[in-house]
């Protein structure tokens, strides 16, 4: 009895860890160049991940935005479905103040989403708006922050600098696939 008892627990342990969620993001830093800015800030150059964020410097505003973005009843579970197959882009600059203020709240609702880190490549370019690689230049970045989705390889829309609405109604819009066109379409 003792060995199936054992059989039993070790199955159900094994089951619990292969069924566990894989975290959204890592918490391993990517290993990023970096520069100290014309402010005396931190600035990250190139490819980045979340983890990047997470020191007090920058905790110090992507937190308090991310916290200030109010998720209404129900708005995940309509929204969630229609990103599971997107794949997004994040063009940023740690020294902006732009993505300061704009950051947090799209990473709110990436999070809600349930967009993981597999989904999501993430860029930092320098206060002269270029980067190591030039990546930048390739998806015509000129302001930032600017979070592009994908579907199926191809660019769907874009959220560049700020949103035109909300935060929170503009990535609705862009989801819903309505009529969405961001704050610098015309220009």
């Amino acid at each position: 009895m003792r060995p199936f008892i054992f059989f039993l627990i070790a199955s159900l342990a094994f089951t619990y860890c292969k069924n566990a969620e894989k975290p959204a993001y890592s918490s391993v830093p990517m290993e990023v160049e970096t520069l100290i800015g014309e402010e005396g800030e931190t600035v990250i150059l190139g490819y980045m991940n979340r983890a990047n964020l997470n020191t007090d410097e920058f905790m110090a505003w992507f937190q308090l935005e991310y916290d200030r973005l109010n998720l209404p009843a129900g708005w995940i579970e309509e929204h969630k479905p229609l990103a599971k197959d997107l794949q997004f882009k994040l063009f940023l600059g740690t020294w902006c103040g732009d993505t300061q203020r704009e950051l947090g709240g799209m990473f709110k609702l990436l999070d809600a989403l349930g967009v993981t880190e597999d989904q999501l490549e993430m860029y930092a370019i320098s206060e002269a708006k270029d980067s190591p690689l030039g990546y930048e230049k390739e998806y015509d970045i000129l302001n930032i922050p600017t979070l592009i989705f994908f579907e199926n390889g191809k660019e769907n829309n874009r959220i560049v600098e700020f949103p035109v609405e909300s935060m929170l109604e503009d990535f609705s819009k862009i989801l819903k696939k309505e009529p969405y066109q961001d704050a610098y379409a015309d220009f």
